[in-house]
């Protein structure tokens, strides 16, 4: 029995997804394309949403295996902080993507990131995009 469920509201044959997110994570990095963004930080935020496999809950139970949000936590964070001097939002975007789906447990990833210092009167720009796992 799954603690705090009732057993009838689980189902041993319910192969549905699972998404996992991560909310406004806030990083300072060296990222622009422009002159006068070289040579200092600015606040990048990112909002990662993992959407696992079919049966996730289920593998998770039998295997143990799961997809971590503090992995990927732990890359944007680690990149940032002592990767090189990123150009584009994309690349940022890209990179943290195939982070993600390196994990087989994790079938679709949307990243955005946006930067929040470009434009006075804009929460903030950026992209967002969304990859899936390719057949292998």
């Amino acid at each position: 029995m799954t603690k705090g469920i009732p057993p009838s509201s689980v189902r041993a044959d319910d192969l549905s997804s699972d998404e996992i997110v991560i909310e406004n994570l806030l990083v300072d990095t060296h990222i622009g394309v422009l002159d006068s963004e070289k040579g200092r930080t600015q606040k990048v935020c990112f909002n990662v949403s993992i959407r696992t496999v079919p049966g996730y809950a289920e593998t998770v139970r039998d295997t143990g295996a799961y997809v971590s949000y503090a992995d990927t936590v732990l890359f944007i964070e680690e990149k940032a902080r002592f990767g090189a001097h990123v150009e584009l939002v994309e690349t940022w975007a890209e990179d943290v993507a195939a982070f993600v789906l390196r994990n087989p447990l994790a079938e679709e990833v949307s990243v955005r990131v946006t930067k929040s210092e470009i434009f006075q009167n804009a929460q903030g720009v950026g992209i967002s995009i969304r990859r899936r796992r390719t057949a292998p």
